[in-house]
């Protein structure tokens, strides 16, 4: 009978710390899934548009041009934020530039611009309804051309798709954001695009690297 008890004690026991166990894991799922569901929603997507003006030496080969921005912002203190962006410009092409190859150099010209980015966010002053931020993007800015590529050692299809030069890009910006009603916000920006696209064995003369960039950016 001693064994008979002792047993079904040891069995309940154990049927008691495995729904224990069971519970707890469920509980840390249940809490990973709501926490991730909860920092989600914080996440801001923006989608907007403004003007690329060209500064210096670039406003001899571009002329101002529309531009299309969307990005995310994900917040990692209250003041604090990453945002990953990306800018879309389809440049008015001023003047052709000398885009030097291996085995010759041509004319050629800009047909499209690419900057994607990652921008740190900092929030200089806030209220209930407004706030003002300061942006460091660091990233890229790649520019394709109309110059095909004549790579005679490649016998794909693709030998005939067009060159494209990239560079460095650095983006400081300023940011006002008015706060409106289920978390929609309306942001007026002004960026300075700098890329230093004279690059040996590519652009061998100096076009030209500063760009303001005005922008009206919606997030919902």
């Amino acid at each position: 009978m001693k064994k008979i008890l002792t047993a079904s004690l040891f069995l309940l026991l154990s049927i008691n710390l495995i729904a224990q166990r069971d519970s707890f894991s469920k509980n840390q799922d249940y809490n990973f899934y709501d926490s991730f569901n909860a920092y989600w929603k914080t996440v801001t997507f923006k989608i907007g548009g403004g003007i690329y003006i060209p500064q210096g030496d670039l406003k001899k080969y571009f002329g101002s041009s529309p531009l299309v921005e969307l990005s995310l912002d994900f917040p990692v203190t209250e003041t604090k934020s990453l945002e990953l962006a990306v800018q879309f410009i389809i440049p008015e092409q001023r003047q052709a530039f000398e885009y030097v190859r291996v085995t010759d150099s041509v004319e050629t010209k800009a047909t499209f611009l690419f900057n994607p980015m990652i921008r740190f966010k900092k929030n200089f002053s806030k209220s209930e309804s407004s706030k003002v931020l300061f942006g460091l993007a660091l990233g890229a800015s790649v520019v394709t051309t109309d110059a095909r590529n004549t790579n005679f050692f490649d016998m794909s299809e693709d030998r005939s798709k067009y060159e494209i030069i990239s560079a460095l890009l650095i983006s400081p910006s300023l940011d006002y954001v008015k706060a409106f009603k289920n978390n929609n916000e309306f942001t007026l920006s002004v960026g300075l695009n700098y890329s230093p696209y004279k690059i040996e064995g590519a652009l061998q003369e100096d076009i030209g690297r500063i760009a303001i960039t005005p922008r009206i950016l919606y997030s919902f």
